[in-house]
């Protein structure tokens, strides 16, 4: 299994996981009008891409790797696609004016999965376009803490821990995703509380970030 996709996970559980953390549309039209070209990279069964079309904006798409999770969005009509390969995102380069990226970082262990990643959708996004991410730094409770490790060992890949359910996840340092972002200017930085998938409160945090 691909450790930074793990779509086989995905594929099962798709029907039984709920998303929550929450789109601010009055932030992001701050930086975007209802007709700009937005895609929800990572979209899941599209509850994000439904909302933003339930709001009005009028060129909305989404992007996942399962297929289940995919299949589960089709069933509402929505505009989100299944693709086979994360970094191969059939987009034109310079052709975006926003990308979402919720909760999908913390699905990626490695540093060196998550700066393709960062590095492909940088290549999507127009000159001035941004990126809306919504993830987790490291969780300051105990339980977190207690299971917080290193991928491989390396030293600057802290914050791995493993679900009994079968995934591996990832919360972040923030000296990390500042280097992860050192390509963009950060315009904002917010901190929201979420529920995860499984339903347990934590702390994520929304940057949004301009090529």
């Amino acid at each position: 299994m691909d450790i930074d996709n793990q779509k086989e996970y995905w594929d099962r559980v798709a029907q039984q996981k709920t998303f929550t953390h929450p789109v601010n549309i009055d932030l992001l039209l701050q930086f975007v009008d209802k007709d700009a070209n937005i895609i929800d990279y990572g979209c899941g069964y599209g509850r994000i891409v439904a909302e933003l079309t339930a709001s009005r904006f009028s060129n909305v798409a989404g992007y996942d790797t399962s297929i289940n999770i995919i299949q589960r969005g089709k069933e509402r009509h929505l505009p989100i696609h299944h693709i086979a390969d994360s970094y191969n995102l059939p987009l034109e380069n310079n052709s975006v004016d926003c990308i979402l990226l919720f909760a999908v970082l913390t699905c990626i262990p490695s540093n060196k999965g998550q700066a393709a990643l960062i590095q492909l959708l940088h290549s999507k996004l127009k000159p001035g376009g941004i990126l809306y991410i919504s993830d987790y730094y490291l969780q300051n409770n105990e339980v977190s803490k207690s299971r917080y490790t290193w991928f491989e060992n390396q030293s600057d890949n802290f914050g791995v821990f493993t679900l009994p359910e079968g995934t591996t996840l990832r919360h972040h340092t923030m000296e990390w995703i500042t280097t992860l972002f050192a390509d963009f200017t950060i315009e904002c930085e917010n901190k929201v509380a979420v529920k995860t998938m499984n339903g347990n409160t934590a702390e994520a945090f929304q940057l949004i970030v301009r090529k």
